[in-house]
Protein backbone atom coordinates (compact mmCIF):
# COMPACT_ATOMS: atom_id res chain seq x y z
CA UNK A 1 0.00 0.00 0.00
CA UNK A 2 1.39 3.37 -1.01
CA UNK A 3 0.64 6.04 1.58
CA UNK A 4 1.49 9.70 1.37
CA UNK A 5 4.38 10.96 3.49
CA UNK A 6 3.30 13.31 6.28
CA UNK A 7 5.26 16.31 7.53
CA UNK A 8 5.52 14.68 10.97
CA UNK A 9 6.95 11.51 9.42
CA UNK A 10 9.46 13.50 7.35
CA UNK A 11 10.51 15.42 10.47
CA UNK A 12 11.03 12.15 12.35
CA UNK A 13 13.03 10.58 9.52
CA UNK A 14 15.30 13.63 9.18
CA UNK A 15 15.93 13.71 12.93
CA UNK A 16 17.00 10.05 12.88
CA UNK A 17 19.47 10.44 10.00
CA UNK A 18 23.15 10.10 10.79
CA UNK A 19 25.75 12.60 9.58
CA UNK A 20 26.13 12.44 5.79
CA UNK A 21 23.06 10.21 5.33
CA UNK A 22 20.60 10.98 2.54
CA UNK A 23 16.81 10.67 2.51
CA UNK A 24 14.95 10.74 -0.82
CA UNK A 25 11.33 11.78 -1.16
CA UNK A 26 9.26 11.77 -4.34
CA UNK A 27 8.35 14.94 -6.19
CA UNK A 28 4.71 14.07 -5.43
CA UNK A 29 5.34 14.18 -1.67
CA UNK A 30 7.55 17.28 -1.99
CA UNK A 31 4.88 19.21 -3.91
CA UNK A 32 2.15 18.10 -1.51
CA UNK A 33 4.16 19.08 1.59
CA UNK A 34 5.86 22.28 0.40
CA UNK A 35 3.98 23.42 -2.72
CA UNK A 36 4.99 24.01 -6.32
CA UNK A 37 5.39 27.78 -6.48
CA UNK A 38 8.56 29.87 -6.17
CA UNK A 39 8.30 29.77 -2.37
CA UNK A 40 8.36 25.96 -2.15
CA UNK A 41 12.15 25.60 -2.42
CA UNK A 42 12.71 28.20 0.31
CA UNK A 43 10.19 26.47 2.59
CA UNK A 44 11.85 23.10 2.00
CA UNK A 45 15.33 24.55 2.60
CA UNK A 46 14.21 26.21 5.84
CA UNK A 47 12.57 22.97 7.01
CA UNK A 48 15.75 21.04 6.17
CA UNK A 49 17.98 23.51 8.06
CA UNK A 50 15.85 23.11 11.18
CA UNK A 51 16.77 19.42 11.06
CA UNK A 52 20.46 20.03 10.24
CA UNK A 53 20.04 19.00 6.60
CA UNK A 54 20.18 20.52 3.15
CA UNK A 55 17.58 19.89 0.46
CA UNK A 56 18.70 19.14 -3.09
CA UNK A 57 16.28 18.76 -6.02
CA UNK A 58 16.87 15.79 -8.28
CA UNK A 59 15.24 14.06 -11.21
CA UNK A 60 11.79 13.04 -9.93
CA UNK A 61 12.88 13.34 -6.29
CA UNK A 62 14.16 15.70 -3.65
CA UNK A 63 17.07 14.63 -1.46
CA UNK A 64 17.71 15.69 2.12
CA UNK A 65 21.31 15.27 3.26
CA UNK A 66 22.23 15.42 6.94
CA UNK A 67 25.12 17.76 7.61
CA UNK A 68 28.09 16.79 9.74
CA UNK A 69 28.74 19.64 12.20
CA UNK A 70 31.81 17.87 13.65
CA UNK A 71 33.54 17.72 10.26
CA UNK A 72 32.84 21.32 9.33
CA UNK A 73 32.40 22.96 12.76
CA UNK A 74 29.06 24.20 11.48
CA UNK A 75 25.54 22.93 10.99
CA UNK A 76 25.71 24.21 7.41
CA UNK A 77 26.96 21.87 4.70
CA UNK A 78 29.93 23.19 2.74
CA UNK A 79 30.54 22.63 -0.95
CA UNK A 80 32.87 19.80 -1.94
CA UNK A 81 36.34 20.90 -2.93
CA UNK A 82 37.07 20.83 -6.68
CA UNK A 83 39.14 17.89 -7.88
CA UNK A 84 42.89 18.44 -7.89
CA UNK A 85 44.68 18.24 -11.22
CA UNK A 86 47.96 16.39 -11.58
Amino acid sequence: MNKDLTLAELRSRLDRLGAGAVLRISDHDYERLFGINEVAAAKAAQFARKHHCVSVPGDGSVYFRKSNPDAYRSVELVQDAPPMSR
